[in-house]
């Protein structure tokens, strides 16, 4: 039977593995690691997670926050996939130093740190891919400080250059409407909608945003230009948590090494997938 962890206990825990505890909470614990089976399958589960997740990220409080997810993640711990994941580690582990018996003691200690990198990394993965969100993706890859500026000191002030200073200013609606102005033949077509996107997306309109890179996705001239559009439209499925959506158009994407964001496309894709 599982024990009850309060909020008392997982503290004791924590300062038991962090070697936190006085001399005496020390020793009493300890006598009572003895006592109790259930007890001693607690911390060693909680060592292991310890392991995977990092000391500066494992506090008591995101414990209980995430109780149902630490459950989870208790289970794989204790699933066949990881016992044989364990198993077959520490199995070429003896053949290799079976097989060679002068190894250096210190690459003997160097090869124990692989074994034990390996199965962190391995749920690691798994915990990245539990408590990571499709819009925190988005985040991470769409910074509209990037845009390309066309500003320079002493310009006379056009239609776009107009729409430019609104957008660095946040006056986003004022933006969009400088830059719809921007007609088709114009060299800076593109940019525009470029950056009426990003204006629609920080104004949390995600469908006209979605609609103003699809422009973009469907210019005729340029496939370059027509993969970035596909890049930002994926990514705001991304933050609108449209899996499917994003996993479709990356995989277009990485058909072509030549396409906008190639590489940080092809990330991504295998993550999601």
């Amino acid at each position: 039977m599982a024990i009850e962890l309060t909020e008392q206990l997982v503290a004791q825990i924590d300062g038991y593995l962090k070697q936190t505890l006085s001399a005496t909470e020390k020793e009493a614990f300890e006598q009572r690691l003895q006592n109790e089976p259930e007890l001693q399958e607690e911390v060693r589960l909680q060592q292991q997670l310890f392991d995977i997740i990092g000391k500066g990220q494992w506090h008591t409080i995101e414990r209980l926050q995430y109780e149902d997810r630490i459950t989870e993640l208790k289970s794989k711990l204790r699933s066949s996939e990881y016992q044989d994941l364990s198993t077959s580690l520490r199995n070429a582990e003896k053949v290799y130093l079976e097989e060679n018996t002068k190894v250096n003691p210190f690459k003997k200690y160097y090869r124990y740190i692989a074994v034990a990198a390996a199965i962190i990394i391995f749920f690691g993965i798994y915990m990245t891919q539990t408590n990571v969100s499709l819009r925190s993706y988005y985040e991470t890859y769409v910074n509209w400080s990037d845009l390309p500026s066309f500003v320079e000191k002493g310009q006379e002030q056009n239609t776009f250059l107009q729409g430019e200073e609104a957008f660095k200013q946040k006056n986003y609606t004022e933006a969009i409407a400088s830059f719809q102005k921007v007609t088709p033949t114009d060299e800076l077509y593109h940019p525009s909608l470029l950056y009426i996107g990003a204006a629609y997306d920080l104004l949390n309109d995600n469908d006209k945003a979605i609609a103003t890179f699809q422009k973009l996705a469907s210019v005729d001239d340029d496939p370059y230009e027509r993969s970035r559009g596909n890049w930002y439209i994926a990514m705001l499925y991304l933050k609108i948590e449209n899996k499917e959506k994003a996993i479709e158009l990356l995989r277009g994407l990485t058909d072509d090494a030549e396409n906008y964001n190639y590489e940080e496309a092809r990330v991504l894709l295998d993550t999601l997938e």
